[in-house]
């Protein structure tokens, strides 16, 4: 499992997950826990990357939102995009939605 943090001056958070790694999802989901209960954190948006979408042995976001508990984040915004850096497909998608929520940041 590929797991980037990406930290953008606080602001949003970043991550890319292998999607096609299905035995990592729950210890990445503690990883993730503990990166969002941080203070300096508090209310900061999430994307999550789901990357290697190309391969057949991906899962799709679906499952990896529910293997990372992405459904007990209730602080803040969050989106889980299905992507694929070979492809690039997906990957706009994601970063439009950057776009849309860099400020959004819960207090």
């Amino acid at each position: 499992l590929t797991l980037v943090s990406l930290p953008i001056g606080f602001n949003l958070k970043i991550y890319v997950i292998d999607s096609a790694d299905r035995k990592r999802f729950e210890e990445t989901g503690q990883e993730l826990a503990e990166l969002v209960d941080e203070e300096k954190l508090s209310g900061v948006p999430v994307l999550i990357f789901a990357n290697k979408q190309d391969l057949l042995t991906a899962a799709p976001a679906a499952e990896i939102a529910e293997g990372l508990n992405l459904h007990t984040i209730r602080d803040r915004v969050w989106q889980i995009q299905s992507c694929s850096a070979l492809t690039g497909e997906g990957v706009s998608d994601g970063m439009n939605w950057v776009c849309r929520n860099v400020n959004a940041k819960k207090k």
